[in-house]
């Protein structure tokens, strides 16, 4: 038999460095199963499209916005109205959200 001397000292990386892992039954099997349970997702269009979109809105602008949303809402309900609507227009490099009052239809 040979003899083979250890060098001492040596990190983990320096004693892998020479190592090839060969393919082995169990690996090959455990990552077809992986790779077999993986659930496909598909995305329609207009969801990739509104994702995109959303890419621009951060959770810190969402949450100001719903905030202040809020605010307007409880001040047309202190006014007595029940629901509003909100109109997205740009205004040059500006975004402005118009609520108004949205009307009730009379009951019949």
């Amino acid at each position: 038999m040979a003899k083979f001397k250890i060098q001492k000292g040596l990190s983990d990386a320096d004693m892998m460095k020479n190592f090839k892992d060969t393919e082995n039954f169990e690996e090959t099997m455990l990552d077809r199963e992986r790779s077999a349970k993986k659930p496909v997702v598909y995305q329609s269009p207009k969801q990739k499209e509104d994702a995109f979109y959303r890419e621009f809105l951060t959770e810190k602008v969402e949450t100001l916005i719903g905030k202040m949303l809020l605010d307007i809402k409880m001040e047309y309900f202190k006014e007595g109205e029940g629901a509003f609507s909100i109109q997205v227009k740009r205004d040059g490099k500006n975004i402005v959200l118009e609520t108004a009052p949205k009307k009730v239809k009379p009951e019949k």
